[in-house]
């Protein structure tokens, strides 16, 4: 039956008395429990009855706990659905009229539920049934069947629901889960003299999610929308949707709205993932680390055992559920919805970090769109539309040159270049190495991904690199090598070689020190460093260069020198050479 047709046909059993007893069943996690308290809600004021009672029986183990349970979870229906408070316990117990013969009876045995009166039994057990017996005129919902105590039989239960409708002039529904019970419960055999009719409960997955998403705006219509295109229709998992989607929605407000599309369709994942049993394509691990379909890489291979093939066909339908549900990878920030889930809270500072470099990434898409438009105008055609390609190229430079990677410049330079417009394009690139170069951590020449074309893009990457030195003393520079980063950082490494040999000799002849050995051996060690960046290979020799000649003039005219030499014994052959190439380099020799 659809939502609208159980809703009826509970308004009717509520305001109408279509029925003394009934059942709700349905799936797991349909809403039942749900969709009867919405039933409450809009129609208590109308219920035939005077009262209403809710009771789970979960963890209930005996029929007094059961009619105990009714009488103290009573409240007029105009009440119904409220929770029970304190207050409405005691409204109840003001309903026992002890002015008669049992008050005093409760002075004699000092208000013991336990007393024992001859041939009645005990004072707890007279006030069970005196409770009982106020239980009258009332809409019963008994919940959790499947649930209750080992010592609480059906037979039990559904006795007592026929005793209510019978005698005490109520109405009960049951609700119950399909498909929780074996099939040898008694509920099976007595359920049909009890129960007038069952109401079957299985909405779609659209009539699930109109159920719990029914606050407007656009960010729970896309939440709901991406719940069903998972197929959600538990309505406790969509609860849990709907309470994390209420946690996003302050962080989100005002921000990009791509930023709030991608947050609202990890979110529902998330919640499946986690909570969604089997239900859900993908377990967690899996899903914290998906970074796109690569099945498509993978090389032929018919050794591929019988395990092996099916593990990868398993990995194939969760690579191929994740891209029908429009998820291309995970990021930063589909991690940070994720841990929202798992942990039940948002770390606000760190949310609005990666909210904020979401939203620089966006933007940065957006603007270096621009230089693909450009680079559209110019080769759309061969007309004579130069004014229409440097005005696609302006814009595209004056709104995102920061976001221009080297090559990007380099290709729009060459343009510029054969243009004759020099000039221009040379004050955008000294803007760029102001503004992007220069506050960049780029350290070495190979981390420019291909180097420029362009002369002047050349010049000036020279000359940040050049530049790339420590202004500190060549002892702090030592001693920074030595105890935190060793010369493998660019910058210490280049402001060392680019001290002087006299600075060497002067602080060597001058160290009193028991790490002397062990520093002078850091700096000849360097000369053994073999590296394809001709500039990195030239920095660490410029330091070993200068340390051997450092020592070699420190032994001039000292024979106590020299003796200390020998246990630097062994660089001779490696002095000549890299004093062969550095000669070289400064044009020195041929």
């Amino acid at each position: 039956m659809s939502v609208i047709q159980v809703e009826k046909a509970l308004h009717d059993f509520a305001v109408k008395r279509m029925g003394s007893a009934i059942v709700l069943k349905g799936e797991w996690g349909t809403g039942k429990t749900y969709l009867w308290n919405s039933v409450i809600e809009k129609h208590r004021l109308n219920f035939a009855r005077v009262n209403y009672s809710y009771v789970s029986l979960f963890g209930i183990n005996s029929l007094a706990d059961l009619k105990r349970s009714i009488f103290d979870n009573s409240v007029p229906s105009k009440s119904a659905g409220v929770v029970t408070t304190k207050n409405s316990v005691v409204e109840n117990i003001k309903k026992l009229d002890f002015s008669d013969g049992v008050v005093g009876l409760r002075k004699i045995f000092g208000y013991g539920r336990e007393a024992k009166i001859p041939y009645v039994g005990s004072f707890g057990g007279v006030i069970d049934s005196i409770q009982y017996s106020l239980v009258t005129e009332t809409i019963i919902c008994i919940d959790d069947f499947e649930r209750r105590g080992n010592s609480l039989s059906a037979r039990d239960v559904l006795g007592l629901v026929s005793n209510l409708i019978e005698k005490k002039n109520c109405s009960v529904i049951l609700i119950l889960n399909e498909g929780s019970l074996r099939p040898d419960d008694e509920f099976f055999t007595y359920s049909e003299k009890v129960f007038d009719y069952e109401i079957v409960f299985s909405p779609s997955v659209q009539e699930s999610a109109s159920l719990v998403f029914n606050s407007s705006g656009e960010a729970r219509k896309i939440v709901s929308d991406n719940a069903i295109k998972l197929k959600i229709n538990n309505v406790r998992l969509l609860k849990k949707i709907d309470y994390f989607a209420g946690l996003l929605d302050e962080r989100l407000n005002g921000c990009n709205e791509l930023v709030q599309q991608q947050a609202y369709r990890t979110l529902p994942l998330a919640v499946l993932t986690i909570y969604g049993g089997n239900s859900a394509g993908v377990d967690i691990d899996f899903l914290l680390t998906y970074q796109g379909s690569f099945s498509g890489y993978r090389m032929p291979d018919d050794d591929r055992s019988p395990e092996e093939i099916k593990l990868l066909a398993e990995l194939d339908l969760k690579i191929e559920y994740l891209q029908d549900y429009g998820l291309s990878s995970i990021d930063e920030f589909d991690v940070a919805i994720i841990n929202l889930v798992r942990k039940g809270y948002a770390d606000d500072q760190s949310m609005l970090d990666l909210v904020a470099s979401l939203e620089a990434k966006i933007k940065h898409d957006q603007d270096i769109a621009l230089l693909q438009k450009a680079w559209n105008v110019f080769h759309a055609s061969f007309s004579k539309n130069d004014d229409e390609v440097f005005a696609a190229f302006d814009l595209a430079i004056d709104v995102a040159l920061v976001n221009f990677s080297i090559n990007d410049l380099d290709s729009v330079a060459s343009i510029y270049y054969d243009l004759g417009r020099v000039n221009k394009i040379n004050s955008d690139i000294d803007r760029y190495f102001n503004e992007v170069v220069a506050p960049s951590d780029m350290r070495e020449k190979n981390d420019v991904f291909r180097w420029p074309a362009n002369a002047y893009i050349q010049q000036k990457l020279e000359e940040y690199f050049d530049g790339l030195v420590i202004e500190k003393s060549l002892p702090d520079l030592i001693n920074y090598a030595y105890n935190i980063s060793g010369f493998e950082n660019t910058d210490v490494r280049n402001s060392v070689a680019k001290k002087t040999e006299a600075e060497f000799l002067e602080y060597f002849s001058s160290l009193d020190d028991y790490n002397f050995t062990n520093l002078v051996r850091m700096c000849l060690k360097c000369g053994q460093v073999s590296s394809p960046d001709k500039d990195i290979q030239d920095g660490y020799h410029d330091i070993f260069f200068k340390m051997y000649r450092c020592l070699m003039k420190m032994c001039e005219g000292s024979l106590l020198n020299k003796a200390r030499m020998s246990k630097f014994q062994g660089y001779e052959k490696l002095y000549a050479q890299i004093e062969k190439e550095i000669l070289s380099r400064q044009g020195k020799v041929e």
